[in-house]
């Protein structure tokens, strides 16, 4: 029977967790021929998200490195046990509901699936993030010549290979480029599903437009140009 972790990292999400565990209950239910196990991840958290994860019965760890949403990952998927990994945000902006489609294509075509909000849609754009987003991922298009559409989402399942071929180093949201040039250098399929993004549940969101976007930037022309030298020094 094949395994699925799926690994949420968490920052001060009391307000909303408690819904995103509710509903991962209920979709996780409906999987056949698959294990599935649910790890949070507490990310220096100085609320009571620990306890709404201990009311749930859900299993969680620490993230003992430095806090950020990458570094936190890391520690998620290390310390997991599946086949496949699925990662989403402990905000509620992530819908559940779209994890059995993500299982199916990735089973499709093995590899990574993203769940796209330039398909799905999302709630929580604003000019400057839908602008970025979309020149963002433009480039990263350009630079490692796949048609993805969305490439910062952090809602993604993938092989475990992902993880255990690479050591990864991102400590912040640019781990979301980290992967998928990682599946792209093991010669994986990544492919996209539509996936609404919901207006979160609770407080601000974590992210920083103009210092994520900065490492986005960072990540994605560093990541690009070596991947393309790697090819160029493939080709006979």
């Amino acid at each position: 029977m094949k395994r699925i972790s799926v690994i949420i990292p968490v920052k001060n999400e009391a307000a909303c967790i408690g819904h995103v565990l509710d509903d991962l209950h209920t979709v996780c239910e409906t999987f056949k021929g698959y294990a599935v196990e649910t790890l949070v991840v507490i990310d220096h958290c100085t609320d009571d998200t620990k306890a709404v994860v201990e009311s749930r019965g859900v299993r969680w760890v620490e993230n003992h490195r430095k806090a950020g949403k990458g570094f936190a990952l890391i520690t998620g998927f290390e310390n997991s046990g599946g086949d496949i990994f699925i990662m989403m945000d402990g905000d509620y902006s992530h819908n559940a509901n779209d994890m059995p489609r993500m299982i199916d294509a990735l089973e499709a075509e093995p590899g990574m699936v993203i769940g796209s909000r330039a398909l799905g849609g999302s709630e929580e754009y604003e000019i400057i993030r839908l602008f970025g987003n979309v020149g963002l991922t433009g480039l990263f298009r350009f630079l490692f010549g796949i048609p993805v559409f969305d490439a910062l989402n952090g809602y993604k399942a993938f092989v475990r290979g992902v993880f255990d071929n690479f050591r990864y180093s991102s400590r912040g949201f640019e781990i979301e480029i980290e992967l998928l040039a990682n599946a792209l250098r093991l010669g994986l399929e990544i492919v996209e599903i539509p996936s609404g993004e919901r207006r979160r549940a609770g407080d601000a969101m974590k992210s920083n437009a103009a210092r994520d976007g900065l490492r986005f930037l960072i990540a994605i022309i560093a990541r690009g140009i070596a991947f393309r030298l790697r090819r160029k020094r493939r080709a006979p």
